[in-house]
């Protein structure tokens, strides 16, 4: 049986015929999207509608990604030559921005629908209960230069475990391993969260 592959194996050979290389990501152009589990859901820049991602893609910077029921693994490439980044993402739905003066840095923009934002703004009855209120949320574990953004807020990380929620009230982010730098948009400040800690950039 292992000499019949092998043959087959030599044949295609012969014939030219080989595995397809893996997709690649270009930088500041495209990245490759890869299925780990559950349902993922990508729409490109100018799209009509989202498609199922069954395999490893190569899509533009600007797609959108719907991790909501599944995970994904992002693949960027970096400045210097043959320099890629990794990392997995699940539990929302998020835009993937990357440009050439960032230096790698690969944004993550969590995406909150139109209905959701308009809900923070319930009669002053129930505002207390909707303070709450999940808008937008996003987990990820990562090695390289990524960045989670929401908000009233955005989390830069170098190789962690981490997680970002938008809320009515703010956007939180949660460090489960590692450290990150979060940029708090509305105070203007930069804060230190380690493990086990976690940061409220308050709503204005």
């Amino acid at each position: 049986m292992g000499g019949v592959c092998l043959l087959c194996a030599l044949s295609a050979c012969a014939n030219g015929s080989a595995a397809p290389a893996p997709p690649s990501p270009t930088f500041a152009k495209t990245v490759v999207l890869q299925p780990v589990s559950g349902t993922v859901l990508v729409r490109t820049p100018g799209a009509p509608y989202s498609m199922h991602l069954t395999a490893a893609l190569t899509v533009p910077v600007g797609t959108v990604v719907d991790t909501t029921a599944g995970r994904v693994r992002l693949t960027s490439a970096n400045p210097a030559p043959a320099s890629l980044q990794s990392g997995q993402f699940f539990g929302g739905t998020f835009q993937v921005r990357q440009t050439r003066s960032g230096g790698g840095l690969v944004s993550l923009v969590l995406r909150d629908t139109v209905a959701r934002q308009s809900g923070c703004k319930p009669p002053p009855a129930h505002a207390a209960a909707l303070s709450k209120r999940l808008l937008g949320l996003l987990r990820g574990s990562a090695k390289g230069h990524f960045r989670t953004v929401g908000r009233f807020s955005a989390a830069t990380v170098l190789g962690t475990n981490w997680g970002v929620r938008d809320l009515c009230d703010g956007t939180v982010t949660v460090v489960r391993e590692g450290v990150v730098t979060v940029q708090d948009f509305v105070h203007h400040k930069t804060v230190v969260v380690s493990a086990g800690q976690s940061y409220l950039a308050k709503a204005p």
